[in-house]
This record gives structure tokens, C-alpha cells and sequence, in this order.
């Protein structure tokens, strides 16, 4: 009878589900099989789930020096579906990577000897060709996680996934930074030198970059010649492959120390340190010169309980809070009676995390991408 069912309607039938499913249904028949892996159908239930609420379709990556990556289901943690929270992810080149970013439910790894674009969601992954820009890549982030200004995201216009990656020292003052740039369409590198905004001053990165509305961007804090910083916003445009500084950083008091930059749903957030008496997040919806951010959670560190490091990772559709704590938990923090329910993650050090969307993105060739 299901042979009987016309495509196109089995098509739309098949576009209404959540990606995870879609892959189970693969062993369903070989017709379903060839439908589901095809990428014009990914580009389809990519552009459904972009016009949906992103929320259920949203998943937050982590990993270690010495663990295999792990995928955590917040909202099915704030549903009590424990046994669905923390899925780990064995295959082995994956191991020991460093998350540069995410974008369409792609992960860019970094790896001991090149970098890896794998769909958790999938289980397919690609590795690419190694060169000195991986060497280069791997020195500058052998310490602390942020030393190195690299991301990962989409070229609407080529229709072509990308890895940014600025070459050199940028602590000093210089005029034009190198960056590499890795076009997964042409499987290949090439090196540009790109001017920057801000002349004769040096750049600090504060976190990692996030890819939103065709860029990526950093929180950074820039030093001036007379030693004095500030705190900025810069952007590099994938289409345009130029560096820009668009948004405006939040106005916060004196002693605040914005500390890193997450999406949540379609919108771009920032939080301040941790180490401040309120953890504190300013969110916006708008990539424009003058755009403006909304106050969108603050949190008593009192109410945590706790004297360890709590990084706000995600915000929940009951409208609990995520943070990671410690680099070893996770608390699911409800603000309205103060409560919080903590989730031992492992023993190892928790390093990397990024948020991604489950989708059927294929990390060959760049098929299924749209803005």
C-alpha cells in the first residue's frame, strides 16, 4: 500500500519530522533510503526547520582532551528524559578535537593533524587535507581555549561552507591580519590579507566565534596605545571575506567583563564573567551598525551554590536556564523559586561546546546549505 502513496506526498509527510527520526526511517526501504539521503530533500528540511521554532531542534556539543564528544538534549534534560540526555559520539577520528564552530548542524572540528566537519545528527564526517595552517592552528590553540581567531560557517552566495582562520600574532599592532580561508567546495585552502577595524591597536579574543546571519563573530577586547582596552564586537563576513565591526557591545557597568558569545534559537546572545556577584546575558535579534541589545536573563550567583565557573549555555522552552559548571556539570537552573537540578557529565574536563541544530546536512561538497 505505501508503494501506492504518490512521492509528493510522502515527501511532505517526511519534511514534517525532526532529523533524528528521518535517519532512523533510512532502513525503512530503499525508497526511503535514497529520498532521505538525497540532498535536495536535506536543503528542504533544512529551510523547514529554519522557519520553525529552532528551539526542539537545537543541541548543545561537548567534549574534552581526553573523552569522546557528547551530545546533550537540554530540553529532554528539562523534561526529566534522562536516559536521552547525554549521548556520546565513539567514532574515533573525533576524539581529542577541539570545536571551532557550527552552522546548518555541521560541527568543525579540530583535530590533532587536520580539521573535521561531521554531523552529529548523521554520524557522517569528512577529514579534511592537512597543510601548515592546521600546524599553525593547533600551536596557537595548545593553551588556553581562545588563542587562536578561527570559525567555521556559510557562503549563501557560493553556496559553500568555510573555515576563517587569521595566521599569525594578532596581539600586535598591524594594519592587516593573514587569514586563511578552507572552501569544503573546492577542498582547498587559499591565504588573503584582510584589513581590519581596528588600526594600531592589539586584539584580544575573549571566546570562541560563533557563526550568525553569514558571519562569524567575536567578542574581543582591544588595547589601544596607551595601554587602555575596551570591549568590541568583530565580525568577518563569509560572503564578503572582510572583517567589519557592526554591533555595538551591551552598556554595562563599570567591573563587567563580557566573557563570551552563544545563539539561542535564530538570535545572538553575550554573558558576562562569571566571576561577577550576577551572571547576566544581553540579547539581540538584528546584525546591523547601532543594533540593539535587550537584557535577557540575570542570575544571583548566590542562588547557584556553588564557587566553580558556571558558563550559561541555553535557555529552555519552560524557560529554565542551562549552565555548564565547573567544566564536569550541568545545572538546569529554574529562576522563578531559585531551584537547580545538577547532571554529573563525566570525569574528564569538559573544554569545547558549541550549540548545533539536528539536521541531514551532508558535509560533502557543501550539499544541503541555505541561509
Amino acid at each position: 500500500m505505501a508503494e501506492s502513496i504518490p512521492e509528493d506526498v510522502v515527501v511532505d509527510i517526511l519534511l514534517r519530522l525532526p532529523a533524528k527520526s528521518l535517519v532512523r526511517f533510512k532502513c525503512v526501504c530503499k525508497r526511503w533510503r535514497s529520498l532521505i539521503s538525497d540532498r535536495a530533500f536535506a536543503k528542504s528540511h533544512l529551510q523547514r526547520v529554519k522557519a520553525a521554532d529552532l528551539i526542539p531542534s537545537q543541541r548543545i556539543i561537548i567534549g574534552g582532551r581526553n573523552s569522546p564528544l557528547k551530545t546533550v538534549d537540554y530540553e529532554a534534560l528539562d523534561g526529566g528524559g534522562e536516559g536521552r540526555m547525554v549521548v556520546p559520539h565513539g567514532i574515533k577520528p573525533l576524539w581529542e578535537s577541539r570545536i571551532v564552530g557550527s552552522c546548518d548542524g555541521l560541527v568543525c572540528l579540530l583535530g590533532p593533524s587536520n580539521f573535521v566537519i561531521y554531523n552529529p545528527t548523521t554520524g557522517e564526517y569528512i577529514e579534511l587535507p592537512s597543510s601548515d595552517f592546521v600546524d599553525h592552528a593547533m600551536y596557537f590553540s595548545s593553551g588556553a581555549r581562545y588563542d587562536s581567531f578561527y570559525g567555521f560557517g556559510y557562503d549563501s552566495q557560493s553556496d559553500d561552507y568555510k573555515i576563517a582562520l587569521v595566521v599569525g600574532d594578532v596581539v600586535v599592532e598591524v594594519e592587516n591580519w593573514k587569514v586563511a580561508i578552507f572552501s569544503l567546495k573546492s577542498c582547498s585552502w587559499r591565504m588573503m590579507m584582510i584589513e581590519v577595524p581596528f588600526q594600531e591597536e592589539g586584539v584580544e579574543c575573549c571566546g570562541p566565534a560563533v557563526y550568525w546571519k553569514g558571519a562569524l563573530h567575536w567578542d574581543v577586547y582591544v588595547w589601544n596605545t596607551n595601554g587602555e582596552g575596551f570591549s568590541a564586537m568583530l565580525s568577518f563576513d563569509l560572503l564578503e571575506e572582510k572583517f567589519h565591526q557592526v554591533l555595538p557591545v551591551p552598556a554595562v557597568d563599570d567591573g563587567i567583563l563580557l566573557l563570551g558569545l552563544e545563539i539561542h534559537g535564530a538570535n545572538l546572545f553575550i554573558y558576562n564573567n562569571a566571576q561577577n556577584p550576577r551572571i547576566e546575558a544581553w540579547i539581540t535579534d538584528q546584525y546591523r551598525i547601532g543594533a540593539p541589545w535587550k537584557k535577557w536573563l540575570s542570575v544571583d550567583c548566590s542562588a547557584l551554590n556553588t564557587p566553580f565557573e558556571k558558563i550559561p549555555l541555553a535557555y529552555t522552552r519552560s524557560e529554565k536556564i542551562v549552565f555548564l559548571m565547573g567544566r564536569k556539570w550541568m545545572i538546569m537552573f529554574n529562576p522563578e523559586d531559585n531551584t537547580c537540578r545538577e547532571y554529573l557529565l563525566g570525569t574528564d574536563l569538559i573544554t569545547e561546546y558549541a550549540i548545533y541544530l539536528e539536521t541531514l546536512v551532508s558535509p560533502y561538497l557543501g550539499g544541503g546549505a541555505v541561509e
